[in-house]
């Protein structure tokens, strides 16, 4: 490999990490609370993963009640993807038989169905616990959820059934898509 294009390859990388650290100071900018151990909960490297799923959520355009089903089969195959490759599920220090409590089922898609289609957007946070178990377990998931709420990135509320809904306010998206259209602009200058 020629040696500038190494050399680029490092600037693109440093321009990466660089992305996330000003997600991480941002991000708490952004927090309409001053509180240390929520500030500190945001500046937790999963804070990145979580938001970068709301972030392609609303790229992607999901805002109609139908295109849960199309968020859900989506999953559904990553989850079989990832089951089929070892070394990735290694690497994520997953177990099969956690991975397959990921997917959605007969018992557990209508509730995710139903929460989205009464508000497109809402997911219970134990859908949205599965949806991000690839990347996190469901207790940094919870902790999130109580931070972001906190710093008002989340509404949260609980229903009639005891379960918690959330749903964006946008903010993080927000400062995601910045952090990323700057990494991508000075990518592009390499």
């Amino acid at each position: 490999m020629d040696r500038s294009e190494s050399e680029k390859d490092l600037a693109a990388l440093e321009h990466m990490r660089r992305a996330r650290m000003n997600f991480g100071v941002r991000i708490c900018e952004a927090s309409v609370t001053r509180d240390d151990s929520i500030l500190e909960d945001l500046r937790l490297e999963s804070m990145f993963e979580f938001t970068e799923f709301y972030f392609a959520i609303r790229v992607m355009g999901f805002t109609e009640p139908d295109d849960i089903a199309i968020l859900a089969r989506m999953h559904n195959q990553r989850i079989v993807d990832l089951e089929k490759n070892p070394a990735a599920m290694r690497q994520r220090r997953l177990t099969k038989e956690r991975i397959l409590k990921g997917m959605f089922t007969a018992d557990t898609l209508p509730q995710l169905e139903s929460c989205w289609r009464e508000a497109p957007g809402a997911l219970d946070q134990s859908n949205l616990a599965r949806l991000l178990l690839p990347q996190m377990s469901s207790e940094t998931t919870r902790k999130l959820v109580v931070a972001s709420t906190a710093a008002g990135f989340l509404n949260r509320r609980e229903t009639v059934f005891g379960t918690m809904v959330v749903v964006s306010t946008g903010v993080m998206e927000d400062v995601f898509g910045q952090c990323m259209r700057e990494m991508r602009n000075a990518v592009s200058q390499l």
